[in-house]
């Protein structure tokens, strides 16, 4: 039983040391940005829940039909919507949800945080989820909870000590 709970929190404690080496090499190595969908305006492509991961790109790499992340308003709201329609006089973005009925006010570029280069449905909930203060302290007890369990684990077993036997002593001819 000890055996097999210390491969399980080896193991857990391995995938969670993967995740954020991965998660640094995303945002750090390669500059993006990790970001949840938070609304079904992007559905059926882009459902609630998704991990969309955004790449900074230029104006001249947006293309119609790209969906883009970029900030709508002062209270600094990100938005991902696709683009539907470019002026490249002024550099202003006109996109549109998906499952909305009108397209929303054009957007300057510079309020552009990139482009949604893939995404991974579901995983955004556990960004939504450690986005609050109880998300963050609920993740850091279980990190903390499966490094206890596997330093516990790891611990060896007291085994029974043999008492060294003395060596026959070689009796000469």
């Amino acid at each position: 039983m000890k055996k097999l709970g210390n491969i399980i929190s080896n193991i857990l404690l391995a995938v969670l040391l993967v995740l954020l080496a991965v998660f640094l090499i995303i945002r750090f190595g390669l500059h993006m940005e990790l970001k949840a969908v938070l609304t079904p305006s992007m559905e059926p492509e882009l459902s609630v829940g998704s991990l969309l991961f955004i790449n900074p790109t230029s104006y001249e790499d947006i293309q119609i039909g790209d969906d883009i992340t970029f900030v709508r308003d002062e209270s600094l709201t990100l938005v991902t919507h696709r683009v539907i329609q470019k002026d490249d006089e002024t550099q202003q973005i006109t996109t549109k949800g998906l499952a909305n009925n009108v397209a929303d006010a054009p957007t300057a570029y510079q309020n552009v945080v990139g482009k949604v280069t893939f995404s991974i449905p579901l995983v955004g909930y556990i960004v939504i989820w450690t986005a609050n203060l109880q998300g963050k302290i609920i993740c850091g007890i279980i990190i903390a909870a499966l490094v206890a369990v596997s330093i516990i684990f790891s611990g060896s077993s007291p085994e029974k000590k043999k008492e060294p036997q003395p060596e026959e002593e070689q009796q000469q001819e």
